[in-house]
């Protein structure tokens, strides 16, 4: 499978249920993902396969993810919607 293509497919598995997780993740995607590193990439697809209540919760930082891989990459998400001003250390 192509680059353009695994792309794409990312950009779809991106669209959630929920309407409020899908105006932070689609530009993000979009926007974001091709400039991050390999690891906070492999750590966006892990946070794909979470449950849309879980992605929901700490998108909004009601709470963390307790994977440290996952907590960055929401951070990231975070910051780049203009959610949190600063990542997390």
């Amino acid at each position: 499978m192509d680059e353009r293509t695994e792309f794409n497919r990312l950009v779809w598995h991106s669209r959630r249920g929920m309407l409020e997780i899908d105006v932070m993740l689609m530009p993000f995607t979009k926007l974001h993902y091709k400039k991050l590193i390999s690891g906070d990439q492999l750590a966006y697809r892990q946070l794909l396969d979470c449950e849309d209540q879980d992605i929901w919760e700490w998108l909004r930082g009601f709470c963390r993810p307790d994977d440290g891989d996952l907590a960055r990459i929401v951070d990231l998400i975070r910051v780049a919607v203009g959610d949190l001003s600063k990542p997390f250390d």
